[in-house]
């Protein structure tokens, strides 16, 4: 079994998202209802790629589905997640670029011609306070107006769970679970919630195997990303659910988890504090070399220092006048 904590929030949404009971009422949901009519989302198409900026892999998830128009043409739904704990104001901007890549793909092959195919993006957000960047990417220039026409302008979706209250999906489990994982999953409510999350198990009684191994898949995600889940809370959900047996392999792959990642985070915090001993050494340096020997409160506040600190004394110190004017005494 593949346990892979390094990214997490991907790993889980392609899981959910590729069931179609899962993206089908997602896209029933989100989508204006004129637009929804129009669209044959009982063949939705997940595509393989991804077009995310490397360095934000971590932070964005990407999925691109295609479904026919009930006039029998392609239409595109891209849908981008943040897992950022805030919404970034560069969101439309980045989203420009996505779907440039997309049509780019698609003009990619010799002897293409338009038209392209209409791509309709769809934000999900699942931070810890509300979202409120732009909601058209040409507020982001917002040129005046004998300008405007020559600014791209489009609008997204946004899907935000910080302020949806998830009403209404008591017939659709599987979105259900879902939403609610992504809604709580760095939250304080989580092991409040956790159990009522369990419980739509039931709900899935038809399809049993595969309901537990999709709950694993739930339990794997969260034991990767929250820091308010424990061992007691989840076996107190498990045992309302399933059986003590099936709880149990399934808390030894949590364990698992728990044990990866621990390793994972001593591994970073080891390069953290190399990485300020490396930037007190570097200050120190530098500014015996400008001013010589360093007074005992000086030494003392870059001991006490944090990396960004240390950093940004250490570009201060290459212009600075005087140790004083750097560090002006208290």
């Amino acid at each position: 079994m593949i346990i892979d904590i390094h990214n997490p929030h991907d790993r889980f949404v392609r899981q959910a998202f590729t069931r179609p009971e899962v993206s089908m009422p997602f896209f029933e949901r989100y989508l204006p209802a004129g637009i929804a009519a129009g669209l044959d989302l009982d063949a939705l198409s997940l595509e393989n790629d991804t077009f995310v900026d490397e360095e934000l892999q971590f932070q964005q998830s990407d999925l691109l589905f295609t479904v026919q128009r009930r006039d029998g043409r392609p239409t595109h739904l891209y849908l981008l997640l943040e897992h950022k704990s805030q919404n970034d104001i560069w969101t439309p901007a980045q989203l420009h670029g996505y779907l440039d890549r997309i049509w780019a793909r698609e003009r990619r092959p010799k002897g293409f011609k338009p038209p392209l195919t209409p791509v309709i993006p769809l934000v999900l957000f699942h931070g810890e306070t509300g979202w409120s960047a732009v909601g058209n990417f040409q507020e982001l220039v917002d040129p005046p107006g004998e300008l405007a026409r020559f600014t791209p302008s489009f609008e997204y979706i946004l899907c935000d769970l910080t302020r949806d209250q998830l009403d209404g999906l008591q017939e659709r489990a599987w979105l259900a679970i879902t939403l609610q994982v992504l809604k709580f999953s760095r939250s304080d409510e989580l092991s409040a919630r956790l159990p009522e999350i369990v419980d739509l198990l039931h709900q899935l009684a038809d399809r049993w195997n595969d309901a537990l191994a999709f709950l694993a898949t739930v339990l794997r995600y969260l034991a990767a990303v929250s820091r308010t889940l424990d061992e007691s809370t989840v076996r107190l959900a498990l045992s309302r659910a399933v059986p003590v047996d099936t709880g149990e392999k399934i808390m030894a792959t949590l364990a698992e988890v728990w044990m990866e990642r621990g390793k994972l985070e001593g591994k970073l915090e080891g390069r953290e504090e190399g990485e300020t001993l490396h930037a007190r050494k570097s200050l120190r340096k530098l500014l015996v070399s400008r001013f010589g020997p360093l007074p005992d409160t000086v030494e003392q506040r870059i001991e006490q220092a944090d990396q960004t600190t240390l950093d940004a004394w250490f570009d201060a110190a290459l212009g600075a006048c005087s140790l004083d004017g750097l560090f002006p005494p208290a």
